[in-house]
């Protein structure tokens, strides 16, 4: 009896070894027992290029193929991993006057602790630090990072800021923003009622510090991407469950 039993322990403990030895993949909720936050999001939209990044009318929004995947420690530390990539069909990316990608697109951001991370608030418009290029909206989860952009395997930008956030989607199906054929503009005197409680996007917008009065926004490089398909896999428990 006694030799079965420790056959049945070392099976049993094999298991659960190999169990720890299987690695996390992307998009599956597997995002460790230390996350508190785990987003995967797909159906990428590249929102214009250098000129306009904004493309409030929907023209020069394309929808690529990709996935972005984010992880919050409970410490506050995390990641963003995005990849996508151009098609024969799809038109290059011009992040700058004169930059020219195609291919696969890999964008990393390491979210330092002490990272500016907010949860539960409204954005852009004119509410209180946000963006009046974009319209007011409730974001679940929003947060500024830096970046690194990778093209082919080829690190080409380095320390790109990035602002991020998990919020009412803004975007219409044909990529536009609008509300009742009104179409959105910063030089609106209102600048909320764009955004859909019932749908959900993420939004990433990276730029360099470097400035550039002919871009908008007016930095050098600028890349700005709207996932429409978002899966919360894992996020705290609403105060007082």
């Amino acid at each position: 009896m006694s030799y079965r039993i420790l056959i049945l322990v070392g099976v049993v403990a094999a298991l659960v070894g190999l169990l720890f030895m299987l690695p996390n993949r992307p998009g599956t909720g597997q995002a460790g027992d230390n996350s508190v936050w785990a987003i995967h999001a797909e159906a990428p939209e590249v929102i214009g290029g250098y000129g306009d990044n904004f493309c409030y009318d929907g023209k020069g929004v394309q929808t690529l193929s990709g996935t972005l995947n984010l992880v919050i420690a409970k410490d506050g530390s995390g990641s963003i991993d995005v990849a996508f990539s151009t098609t024969e069909g799809s038109e290059p990316l011009h992040p700058t006057s004169s930059d020219e990608l195609t291919g696969t697109i890999k964008i990393a951001s390491h979210i330092e602790a002490s990272a500016d991370v907010r949860t539960d608030i409204d954005i852009n418009g004119d509410t209180a630090g946000g963006d009046p290029s974009l319209p007011q909206t409730h974001a679940l989860l929003a947060g500024r990072s830096t970046f690194d952009v990778y093209v082919n395997g080829d690190l080409l930008y380095e320390n790109l800021r990035g602002e991020w956030s998990l919020a009412d989607a803004v975007r219409q199906s044909d990529g536009s923003i609008r509300q009742s054929g009104l179409l959105y503009s910063p030089l609106l005197r209102d600048k909320s009622g764009f955004s859909d409680p019932k749908r959900t996007e993420f939004t990433l917008l990276l730029h360099s510090e470097k400035s550039d009065a002919n871009n908008k926004p007016p930095y050098a490089i600028a890349l700005h991407l709207v996932f429409s398909e978002v899966t919360v896999e894992k996020q705290p428990p609403a105060v007082g469950q």
